[in-house]
This record gives C-alpha cells, sequence and structure tokens, in this order.
C-alpha cells in the first residue's frame, strides 16, 4: 500500500492561508490497496483535523481493499491537526472554514475518486467523524455515492456553519443510503431519521462523544471496533450490487 498527498495543482503557501484565490480543492491524504480498488472512501475528519485516528481509519480501509482520502480541510490555516490541548484553537478553525470552500473540498475529493480514479460513484463513499460527520451526510446530498456513514455526527440541532441546514434536514435532502452511528442517548439524532427512506441509526453504548479516537484519553475500543463493524458492514451492503467500474485505475 502506499500513502501520500494530492495537491489539487493550488497554490498553499503562507500568502494564500486564510483566503482563497481560486476555488480549488484541499489536498488529500491517499492511502491506495495493493490491487485495484473495490471502491472509494473518503474520510471526513472531526474537529481535531487528519490526525494519526483519521490516518487510520485510512490505512484500514486500504488493507480492506478501499482507496481512501481525507481531504486537508484545514490546509489554509498552517496545519493538518491539532493536540487535544488545542481544542480552543481547533474550534476556531472549524468555525472559520467558510461552507462554499468546505463544499468544493467535497467536490474535489469525488471528483478525484470518480474523475481520476476512474471509479464508479455508486462504489464510493464517504465516511465522518463528528462535523466530518456533518459533512460526510452533506456529501450525501450533493453526490449520489454509495454509501454515507456519519459517526457521532455534529449539527443534529444546529449547524456547525451559518447558513447550512441542520442535521436532519440533510438526511431528508440525500442521494445515499445512510448510517448514523451514535454512543446512547442522543434523541435528536434517532428523530431526524423516523421514517426518512434508506436512513438508519445504530448505537455503540454509554460512550463519550469521542469515542472512536484511537489513542486519546476518551477513546473506547470495543465501541470503536463496534462502530467499525457497523460501518463496514453498512457498506457492504449499500455498494454491493453497484457495477464495478468500467475505467482502467489510475493511480495517485
Amino acid at each position: 500500500m502506499s500513502e501520500h498527498e494530492h495537491s489539487h495543482t493550488h497554490a498553499h503557501g503562507p500568502a494564500n492561508r486564510g483566503r482563497r484565490v481560486l476555488k480549488t480543492a484541499a489536498p488529500l491524504f491517499v492511502r491506495e490497496p495493493d490491487g485495484p480498488p473495490r471502491g472509494g472512501a473518503i474520510v471526513l475528519h472531526d474537529v481535531f483535523g487528519v490526525s494519526d485516528y483519521v490516518e487510520e481509519y485510512c490505512r484500514r480501509l486500504a488493507a480492506e481493499g478501499w482507496l481512501a482520502v481525507a481531504p486537508y480541510l484545514y490546509y489554509e490555516y498552517g496545519g493538518r491537526d491539532f493536540r487535544p490541548e488545542q481544542l480552543s484553537t481547533a474550534r476556531a478553525a472549524m468555525e472559520s472554514l467558510a461552507p462554499d470552500d468546505l463544499g468544493a473540498d467535497i467536490d474535489g475529493a469525488v471528483d478525484h475518486l470518480v474523475r481520476r480514479c476512474g471509479l464508479d460513484a455508486a462504489r464510493c463513499t464517504a465516511t465522518g467523524f463528528s462535523m466530518g460527520g456533518y459533512l460526510a451526510t452533506w456529501a450525501a446530498g450533493r453526490h449520489a455515492l454509495g454509501a454515507a456513514v456519519a459517526v457521532s455526527p455534529g449539527g443534529v440541532e444546529q449547524a456547525p456553519w451559518p447558513g447550512l441546514p441542520r442535521l436532519s434536514e440533510l438526511v431528508a435532502q440525500r442521494l445515499t443510503p445512510w448510517l448514523g452511528i451514535a454512543p446512547d442517548g442522543d434523541p435528536a439524532l434517532d428523530e431526524a431519521v423516523t421514517g426518512v427512506p434508506l436512513a438508519q441509526t445504530e448505537s455503540v453504548g454509554p460512550v463519550a462523544h469521542g469515542f472512536y479516537r484511537l489513542g486519546r484519553e476518551r477513546h473506547d475500543p470495543e465501541a470503536e471496533r463496534r462502530a467499525w463493524s457497523l460501518a463496514e458492514a453498512f457498506t457492504e451492503a449499500q455498494v454491493a450490487g453497484a457495477p464495478p467500474s468500467s475505467m482502467e485505475f489510475l493511480p495517485g
């Protein structure tokens, strides 16, 4: 397997941080499988950025045969990720992200998998954590993908960014089968999918919001393994009937 970044033909040096000269997509952390990919997987990070656990999730997906990509959504602000003790700085960075730019970043990741790598959109998935779970749900409305998974999604009652719909509205507007995975005790999330076709929620038990953060203080190994199994089974079921790519895979 190989691991690298793609820059999407834009400059993002210090002079351009904090503003966009052109509407281009964020660079990608890429993890490729050993052979031809079974499909593509977009991984959207939480408030801490493309952290070690996000990279590890991409590695796991690649080991299962997926071409995994994670956009560096914070690339314009001079950092890939933030440490736990930098939570306030991370939140400020998250709040500074512009919806138009986030949309371009999502579209750029899909474009990389579908146009550049030749994968069928029906065999591509989007998985996100916390704020990334919100973005994965948004991606499911912007593109007809094979599946979308939102782990501990944010924005259930109020969108993380002004001007965007709350999560329950995004769930109703999807073009893609959707799974929400969360700790117990989130009735608002359950309510968001009530009566909505091709949308469901699963619980991983009475754990903290950040249970999935491998190596961090609130990481819960059992809940994290259950979330992985739930996401894996859901995406497998949704993409199983999708046609294989009709184009030659063009790596990195």
